[in-house]
């Protein structure tokens, strides 16, 4: 287990999470959803830069989640 640190907007959190916890089970979870209220269109980013959704969370992360820009198919 590991602690990670999750902001979005003004709001955060922290949470003991699985090892292999990645940034797209974090976009996913509807306890960090409901905890901060984001929604499903989210990127995710450690300093500024945009992480990928396969990528584990490193242990004492702090990731900020922004809204995604809507993107044409």
């Amino acid at each position: 287990m590991k602690n990670i640190t999750v902001k979005y907007g003004v709001d955060s959190i922290t949470k003991q999470v699985a090892d292999d916890f990645t940034f797209g089970d974090l976009q996913d979870s509807d306890s960090f959803k409901a905890a901060l209220g984001f929604g499903d269109r989210t990127k995710a980013l450690v300093d500024g830069i945009e992480q990928d959704r396969a990528t584990v969370i490193p242990a004492n992360a702090t990731v900020r989640l922004e809204t995604a820009a809507n993107t044409k198919a």
